[in-house]
C-alpha cells in the first residue's frame, strides 16, 4: 500500500509494508544495542527465511496504557524518535507505539477486499490484553506478530531485503 514518504521523518519508505518492516528492524537494533537497552530486555525476535522470501517478527511484552481513549505503548528503549506528522496511524510519538498502530492499521486493511483481493495474504496480527504480571507498571501488554511477511531479497551487493507490497492503495 503506497503511503506518503516522510510521515515519520526518521523513515523514507513509500509503502506501508516497508515502513512496518523498517520500524521492526529499528526496534530490533535498539534491543541489540546495550547502550540504550541497559536492562537487556529481550522483547522481540526477527528471522528471515531466504528460501521462502519471508520474514517473521514476534514482539511481546510491550507495556501500554490508555490515554484519552487511545492506546499508548511505552517505549522500551529510550532513544530519540521524531514523532509522526500525519493523521492516525501516522501520529505516534515513539517507535513502539508507531509500530503497533501501523500493524493495527495494516491488519484492518488485510480484511478489506478492496485493499487485499487475496484474502490468504494476511500476515499481521496483534493483541492487547491486561497486564497480569505482578511487577507490571502499566495495565496493558501488547504483542505484534508478522507471519510469513513477504520480502524481496536482492543479492546484487551483498544480501538485502525489503518488504514486498501486497496491499492495494485506496
Amino acid at each position: 500500500m503506497n503511503i506518503t514518504p516522510g510521515l515519520y521523518p526518521d523513515f523514507s519508505e513509500t509503502t506501508l509494508e516497508a515502513l512496518v518492516l523498517a520500524m521492526g528492524r529499528q526496534l530490533l537494533q535498539r534491543q541489540k544495542n546495550l547502550v540504550v537497552n541497559v536492562t537487556g530486555k529481550d522483547i522481540m525476535d526477527l528471522s528471515l527465511d531466504e528460501e521462502a522470501s519471508v520474514v517473521n517478527l514476534d514482539i511481546d511484552e510491550l507495556e501500554g496504557f490508555i490515554d484519552d481513549g487511545a492506546i499508548e505503548v511505552v517505549e522500551p528503549f529510550f532513544v530519540r524518535f521524531e514523532p509522526g506528522i500525519g493523521s492516525y496511524p501516522f501520529n505516534q510519538t515513539n517507535l513502539a507505539s508507531a509500530l503497533l498502530h501501523l500493524v493495527v492499521h495494516q491488519h484492518i486493511a488485510e480484511f478489506s477486499f478492496e485493499l487485499n483481493p487475496e484474502p490468504a495474504k494476511q500476515h499481521c496480527d496483534f493483541s492487547i490484553r491486561p497486564n497480569v504480571r505482578g511487577n507490571g507498571t502499566y495495565p496493558l501488554i501488547c504483542t505484534i506478530t508478522l507471519t510469513d511477511y513477504p520480502v524481496i531479497i536482492d543479492y546484487t551487493n551483498g544480501m538485502t531485503s525489503t518488504a514486498q507490497p501486497y496491499l492495494l492503495t485506496p
